[in-house]
């Protein structure tokens, strides 16, 4: 009875009491954690991803996001966060992806591995970490308690009035109402929408990314500031889009990759292994921090 009792109790003081390491590579480390084994069917779980690595945040630049593939859960609600600090001397960073799943339907769940892309930062080399498959038990819905005493009429008849009277009244609201127009995005995204375009359609070559790269930044520049560059000399590229109430390192960044994607559209370029991938992952990164 004892033993049996262990081994019932074996696979929770394990997921409790010993961190999952799931991958290490290069210096980058990847665990995941749940905050329980078991779920009632009204309750909802906390699934954890933590990436941790030396070094400062811009060490590594990390593609897309992360979609877990999750049966009989589903996700409620998502937040990640990024911090850096120093730990003996050394900058450690830590970044976390928390998601708040509930039940949709009982029994054994599972969270299969989840892939993380990543391109290392200045040497733009690939790669990929793998979290490991979880599983979460869900306990079956509790069958809603019935009164012994019986239900009167009079209370059947009042319930098929009201659930009538609110069938006709969502009827009439649906009729009357306009569909909800979609929401707009805002100038950044629209931005990264042709980023992703623009990075399927030149694939590895440079010179055709460097020329969509051009034309959609001044797009974004015209649509966000009003602003247009191409009348302007490159040394008045800098002090034009200060003066449009971006930050001087930014303002350089953005006159940077400008004069640089007007000169590789004409002349020849001399690319090598990864530069389009890191040159896309850069300029994705300041979109989405901007």
């Amino acid at each position: 009875m004892i033993a049996k009792k262990a081994r019932t109790l074996l696979p929770l003081l394990i997921f409790l009491l010993v961190p999952i390491a799931l991958a290490q590579a290069d210096g980058i480390s990847v665990s995941q954690s749940l905050d329980r084994s078991s779920l009632a069917y009204t309750d909802s779980a906390i699934f954890e991803i933590t990436v941790q690595w030396d070094g400062p945040q811009s060490a590594y630049l990390f593609k897309g996001s992360l979609n877990p593939d999750i049966e009989r859960l589903k996700p409620r609600g998502f937040n990640s966060s990024i911090k850096s600090q120093v730990v003996g001397g050394r900058e450690i960073t830590t970044r976390k992806y928390t998601y708040t799943l509930v039940p949709v339907t009982s029994g054994l769940a599972q969270i299969h591995p989840v892939t993380i892309s990543y391109i290392t930062w200045p040497d733009s080399l690939p790669g990929e970490l793998v979290t490991e498959a979880m599983t979460l038990s869900i306990e079956p819905p509790r069958a809603a308690e019935v009164d012994d005493g019986g239900i009167s009429w009079q209370w059947v008849v009042l319930a098929v009035v009201i659930i009538a009277a609110v069938n006709a009244a969502v009827i009439i609201v649906r009729r009357r109402l306009r569909r909800a127009p979609e929401p707009e995005l805002s100038h950044e995204q629209r931005f990264l929408v042709e980023l992703d375009r623009l990075k399927l359609d030149a694939g590895a070559d440079l010179k055709k990314f460097q020329t969509g790269l051009y034309r959609i930044l001044n797009d974004w520049l015209a649509a966000k500031y009003n602003v247009d560059l191409s009348t302007k000399n490159d040394e008045e590229f800098t002090p034009a889009l200060v003066a449009c109430g971006l930050s001087e390192s930014r303002a350089e960044k953005l006159a940077g990759w400008l004069i640089k994607a007007q000169k590789d559209k004409y002349g020849p370029i001399a690319a090598g292994p990864g530069d389009t991938i890191r040159l896309e992952a850069e300029v994705r990164h300041f979109f989405e921090n901007i």
